[in-house]
């Protein structure tokens, strides 16, 4: 009896180290994203699951997507439909005002409507007493280009132009607008139509209402905790003026149960980490590592503010604690570039130079593992995407799969936010969800983000220029089609992955984001065998097509007088002609085609490193 009772001591052990699911209590949550992709909906909900939840989300009919407006009145009536089912509510306010996040930026709501649909959220409170509600909205962003559907349509041609009006107003407003810079500003203001500045303004100003609104909510417990993310947020712009008179106003009320900072696309997966240790009642302390260089201190060029006080408050919104001593619960590591700026992951200085700094950085990380401290790598050398030294260390001292949890990927705070709630959630997964958890990450942040967007963006300039036989007629296709074969191969060369269990998709129909899937099962077709068989049968049927040619030409001679000048002989042949012509064309343009794709995966080796065979 005795020895029956240490094994299951044993094995109750082995399951509390391992993490595994089935420690955690079964729960379900209620999650409304601020839109469908990736980011926001199948990685959180992933990552929550892999965690032993149950999440419910919203159809995707109504959900703010690529080509199509979220239906708020849809999603609000959906809630209702199955809040009793949930045992907490992460709930995206911009999806449930106006639709969706990039819908906030362009519709044309009136502000009764919003109080409206505001007033039935907040009754939510009183109808589901029993259900906590974690609520995120956003400060409009004001970003320097407009991008097509995702601003108003005017953006694209004044955009620059009021975004560099609104950086003189920030001067105005601040006191240190010069002469020469008042007169920049009136010749601005002039040359932007007056209907788009107060189409822009007036939204803007609705945004801010009805976010003080949900800062009061806030304070009156409506929400047990409420993030108001600053999307896009960079220094002296119209949105730093909004946050920082939105967060004036929440000190001034003393609002506790709130966090502002910047980022928008974490701000789901962080609250869920929240709620996940509101229900076990913990506070986990958390440590966190910089390396040489300005550190904590360094100011991404998305976030107007340093990445300290990203971290700290994004600590803050998930119950945590910062603490600089003792064995932390999480260990955080924050990879800052060496000198104060932070540029492109896909630039021509992403490449991988093992510094000092770097090797000591890991080997913080490797002794933190080795004293098995979950260790959380927050990748901030570059703005959308990974750093290719730090993976390339990571590869080479076999540690690619050694952290808890990798991000590297867009702006600093979705980093930070991600970083922090799969490093949290990340405890309660099995060793194998950790793994794919981690294996997403670095497809996406890494592989595609820092160096195959790249990639397939000098392909696609290739098609237009006709230097590039696409395999499909659709340029979208075949870019979606180049971008699954190249992680494809850096998930078999650098990961040691099946490519048949990665899929990899361009959801948005756009280059800037990637949705990558791991499938275990192994279904996924391999991609450079379906473009491989694509141009054999693109042959085949050309080399057919000669055949049918020739044995017409054959027959019209046989039939016809022995000159071949027949109107019947002369079509033959140059039916015949043409078959051997486009024949030829087409042997030519796949061996061209293999000599370019060879040419460019070689660019890209200079920009990784040759991978251990």
């Amino acid at each position: 009896m005795k020895r029956m009772r240490r094994v299951w001591r044993l094995v109750l052990a082995v399951v509390l180290v391992c993490g595994g699911s089935a420690v955690s209590t079964a729960k379900t949550i209620l999650y409304v994203p601020q839109d469908d992709r990736p980011v926001d909906l199948a990685y959180t909900t992933e990552t929550a699951r892999a965690a032993g939840y149950t999440v419910l989300t919203p159809p995707a009919a109504y959900l703010s997507g690529a080509s199509f407006t979220g239906n708020a009145e849809a999603l609000a009536s959906w809630v209702e439909a199955h809040a009793g089912q949930a045992d907490a509510m992460v709930l995206s306010m911009d999806s449930l005002l106006y639709g969706g996040l990039a819908d906030s930026r362009k519709h044309g709501e009136a502000m009764p409507v919003l109080q409206r649909r505001l007033q039935r959220v907040e009754r939510w409170h009183r109808q589901y007493a029993q259900v906590p509600i974690y609520a995120f909205s956003t400060v409009m962003r004001s970003p320097w280009a407009g991008g097509r559907g995702v601003e108003p349509a005017y953006y694209l041609t004044y955009g620059r132009s009021i975004y560099s009006l609104a950086a003189l107003q920030y001067k105005w407003h601040t006191g240190t607008l010069s002469a020469a810079d008042k007169q920049a500003m009136f010749q601005l203001m002039g040359q932007i139509p007056l209907e788009y500045l107060q189409d822009w303004y007036s939204r803007r100003q609705k945004n801010m209402v009805l976010n003080e609104r949900l800062i009061e909510d806030a304070r009156n417990h409506v929400f047990t905790y409420f993030c108001l993310g600053h999307d896009d947020n960079s220094q002296h712009t119209q949105s730093s003026l909004e946050v920082a008179y939105l967060e004036k106003i929440a000190a001034a009320a003393g609002v506790t149960d709130f966090a502002s900072f910047p980022g928008a696309d974490q701000l789901g997966l962080l609250l869920i980490a929240r709620a996940h240790n509101d229900f076990q009642q913990r506070h986990p302390t958390v440590q966190v590592l910089y390396p040489l260089g300005t550190g904590g201190e360094t100011v991404p060029r998305y976030d107007g503010q340093a990445v300290e006080d990203t971290v700290a408050a994004h600590i803050q919104a998930i119950g945590g604690r910062e603490v600089t001593t003792g064995r932390p619960d999480l260990l955080l590591a924050v990879y800052t570039p060496l000198l104060r700026g932070d540029g492109e992951a896909a630039t021509v200085d992403n490449v991988p130079i093992m510094s000092a700094s770097a090797r000591t950085f890991l080997q913080q990380i490797r002794r933190a593992t080795r004293q098995h401290i979950p260790v959380s790598i927050v990748d901030l050398t570059f703005s959308n995407g990974s750093d290719n030294t730090l993976l390339y260390g990571l590869y080479t001292q076999h540690m690619l799969y050694t952290p808890t949890a990798y991000n590297g990927w867009n702006t600093a705070g979705n980093a930070i936010g991600y970083g922090i709630g799969q490093g949290i959630l990340a405890a309660s997964m099995t060793a194998a969800d950790r793994k794919n958890m981690l294996a997403v990450q670095y497809l996406d942040n890494w592989a595609y983000q820092a160096n195959v967007r790249d990639y397939v963006q000098r392909m696609q300039l290739k098609m237009q220029r006709h230097v590039w036989e696409p395999c499909y007629a659709e340029e979208m296709t075949e870019l979606q089609s180049l971008a699954k074969e190249q992680v494809q191969r850096y998930a078999r060369l650098y990961l040691g992955l099946d490519p048949h269990t990665v899929e990899v998709t361009l959801p948005w129909r756009r280059l800037f984001e990637v949705a990558v899937q791991i499938r275990p099962q192994g279904d996924v077709p391999e991609e450079a065998q379906v473009r491989r068989q694509l141009r054999e049968d693109r042959i085949k049927a050309r080399e057919e097509r000669v055949r049918a040619a020739a044995a017409a030409l054959t027959q019209a001679d046989g039939n016809e007088p022995a000159d071949g000048k027949t109107p019947a002989q002369l079509a033959a042949r140059q039916a015949y002609e043409d078959a051997v012509a486009d024949w030829q064309r087409e042997t030519v343009a796949a061996a061209d085609a293999r000599t370019i794709q060879e040419e460019e995966e070689r660019a890209q080796t200079l920009r990784t490193w040759q991978p251990r065979l």
